[in-house]
């Protein structure tokens, strides 16, 4: 009746995405705001410094002082890249100029899943386009297993920090 735990973050990704469709699919038809953008930045797993490249979309139901965010990015170094596929809830705070802080969850194509917490700032530049800047923390879990005699396993923990900046439009108000 209960899926295993591993069995579950394996099919995660798909479960993730299926959700991010349908929850485009609810608002889009009764959203205020549509935003969709890129975004760039630097991310830090010590002691190492991985980019990042990705997307945002952001749906914001009418009248709402909260929006439901997911962007999509990919963290690369010279020998690998790993896709992260986060879902959260951004509460705006101010008009010109606003203050978001986040909280959600995330899950990579390496098998890690966890939560974040976040603070973006975001700038209009005119009525379609805005600045912004992300300012997140990611708490990484994943499996490890260590040598004994049944082969035992422990869930381990690490945290990133990331940074990046990015502008967005309007897709649809």
């Amino acid at each position: 009746m209960f899926m295993h735990a591993s069995l579950f973050f394996q099919k995660a990704p798909s479960k993730i995405l299926f959700l991010g469709f349908l929850i485009i699919s609810i608002f889009d038809v009764r959203s205020q705001t549509l935003n969709i953008g890129l975004n760039t930045g630097i991310t830090s797993i010590q002691p190492l410094y991985f980019g990042t490249i990705g997307g945002n979309v952001e749906f914001r139901p009418k009248h709402a002082y909260f929006s439901i965010n997911t962007d999509p990015f990919v963290l690369f170094n010279q020998t690998y890249a790993t896709f992260t596929e986060p879902l959260y809830l951004k509460c705006i705070i101010g008009n010109k100029f606003r203050v978001c802080p986040s909280a959600g969850g995330f899950v990579r194509t390496s098998g890690n899943y966890g939560w974040l917490l976040g603070l973006h700032f975001e700038y209009p530049i005119n009525q379609k386009l805005f600045l912004f800047s992300k300012n997140e923390l990611y708490t990484d879990y994943w499996k490890d297993t260590y040598p004994g005699h049944f082969g035992n396993t422990y869930t381990n923990q690490g945290k990133t920090l990331l940074f990046s900046i990015g502008v967005k439009i309007m897709w649809q108000k």
